[in-house]
């Protein structure tokens, strides 16, 4: 009796021995695994070095300096959106940056200019923005070779994206602006300060009342045709009464 109360015993104390032992185990893995880790973003892959490519305005060290890394970071800290929002803040004509680690020590940059697209006037400067909706400049001098935009109101400083009052607005002219580019139409001017009076001045030879802001695009489709067939005249054209019941618009030419 006595024998089999010691077995028991012992076989529990060796079952208790082999748990400790299998936790001991797990804990050092874990432990272990943890310091890796930590090394890993503190003592390991130090970034040694930086690439830029892709932009034509601005230098490779103007890029570096811009995105504020430096060898003392970590490859795997270092934030992806934060060099992004640098590189955007200090340098407003990069339009985009692609970001990738290369092991051991490598970070390479591949930017994006942005381009001129179009301006508003506001307190005696022409803003300036990108394709993106960007700040790119404020300036004394009306730009070249970008349109106007005409707003119930819009604001925002150099490397933001501009504020637009009202958004409806916003999209208004983005949709406009892809039209017309489909159809290959060089535009002037979009004025959307009136919503229910949209109107563009296009080719530096027709002014065009679009009306409301129903059937933009399909306006802008029939405003292509009418722009081939009225030749090398000038006026005014108007498809405010467009619908796709009513496809006429009609054209006043410009006699002076």
């Amino acid at each position: 009796m006595t024998s089999d109360v010691n077995y028991r015993r012992a076989t529990r104390q060796k079952k208790a021995r082999r748990k400790r032992l299998r936790t001991a185990f797990v804990l050092f893995i874990i432990i272990t695994i943890i310091t890796l880790i930590i090394m890993c973003f503190t003592v390991f892959f130090p970034i040694q070095r930086i690439k830029v490519s892709g932009s034509k305005i601005y230098s490779n060290s103007q890029v570096i300096k811009a995105s504020k890394i430096t060898t003392d970071d970590n490859l795997f800290v270092v934030s992806e959106d934060k060099i992004k929002e640098n590189i955007r803040k200090e340098l407003p004509y990069i339009d985009n940056v692609e970001l990738k680690r290369v092991l051991p020590d490598a970070i390479v940059l591949t930017v994006t200019d942005a381009k001129e697209s179009m301006y508003y006037y506001l307190d005696g400067k022409y803003v300036v923005l990108s394709e993106s909706g960007y700040i790119l400049k404020k300036q004394d001098e009306m730009p070249q070779n970008v349109f106007e935009i005409v707003t119930s109101g819009i604001s925002g400083n150099v490397s933001e994206l501009a504020n637009y009052k009202n958004g409806a607005e916003q999209e208004l002219i983005q949709t406009i602006e892809a039209s017309v580019e489909k159809y290959n139409i060089n535009i002037d001017k979009i004025d959307v300060s009136n919503i229910l009076q949209i109107s563009l001045e296009i080719e530096g030879k027709f002014t065009v009342v679009l009306g409301n802001t129903d059937y933009t695009q399909e306006k802008i489709a029939h405003l292509s045709s009418m722009i081939e067939s009225i030749g090398d005249r000038s006026g005014k054209i108007n498809l405010s009464m467009w619908t796709p019941k009513n496809s006429q618009g009609s054209f006043v030419e410009d006699k002076s």
